[in-house]
């Protein structure tokens, strides 16, 4: 049985109805202080209405909608968000998208149609709508996974994935050592280990290639965020500074 203490793969599909909304969460971080309260959020957007949403159930759905994605509260995985934030902020469309991934079970079903895509293809939102339908099976009804391919595709292009506004290509990210670091953490937090910490939907995320992959690495370890260590084929890869800063020990939560 999983650990309970694990991270696990979320299923929620806020992207069936929605983008990952990154100028909101951008707006949210830079307004509101780190160490705040999931409560001081909430003030945030529908108290004072930073987001500039016109009427009270447009604030409430926003923040229902990032706290779904993103969990502006004390959980590891937003507290890590937020530490990297500070220390990047011009990475921030990438660590959403991590953490986005994490939580939402649509937006990782279309993954698939974006990492089998070349640099340059064209990707459509109906091809990523019939590859979540592929890969979520008839749970949703055909106009819904339509909706959902528009939906991810929009997303995808504000994390970098995808370029243009009509017709959509597929781009290469280039993944600073924040979203590095944080793509390694959440593996660990996953239970992998060693080489396994490379092969999770957080580190295929980056876009490294093979022969990246060390490198990508190394910028995260000179940046301070992880040990990394080789001896032969061995490879150890230790996130315990990016989770210290976080406030979680390697070993269990703060």
């Amino acid at each position: 049985m999983t650990p309970p203490d694990l991270l696990e793969l979320g299923h929620l599909r806020t992207t069936a109805s929605h983008t990952i909304s990154l100028p909101h969460l951008s707006d949210l971080l830079r307004f509101v202080p780190a160490g705040a309260s999931y409560d001081d959020y909430a003030v945030a957007v529908v108290d004072t209405n930073i987001l500039g949403r016109p009427t009270h159930t447009g604030r409430l759905r926003i923040l229902r909608h990032l706290r779904e994605l993103y969990g502006p509260d004390e959980s590891v995985t937003f507290r890590l968000l937020r530490e990297l934030y500070g220390q990047a902020p011009d990475e921030l469309p990438l660590l959403a998208g991590l953490l986005a991934v994490t939580h939402d079970e649509v937006l990782r079903a279309s993954w698939p149609a974006i990492a089998q895509a070349g640099e340059g293809e064209r990707v459509t939102s109906e091809t990523l709508g019939d590859t979540i339908a592929a890969e979520l099976g008839p749970g949703l009804a055909p106009a819904t996974y339509a909706k959902s391919g528009r939906n991810v595709a929009a997303s995808w292009t504000q994390t970098g994935h995808l370029t243009g506004v009509r017709a959509k290509t597929r781009s290469r990210v280039q993944a600073g050592p924040a979203a590095v670091g944080l793509a390694v953490t959440l593996g660990y937090l996953a239970g992998r280990r060693g080489t396994g910490l490379l092969d999770t939907v957080w580190f295929a995320l980056l876009d490294a290639t093979d022969l990246d992959r060390r490198e990508a690495l190394d910028t995260a370890h000179r940046a301070g965020l992880v040990d990394v260590r080789a001896a032969g084929a061995v490879l150890e890869v230790d996130p315990s500074p990016l989770l210290a800063r976080a406030g979680r020990g390697a070993g269990g939560d703060a």
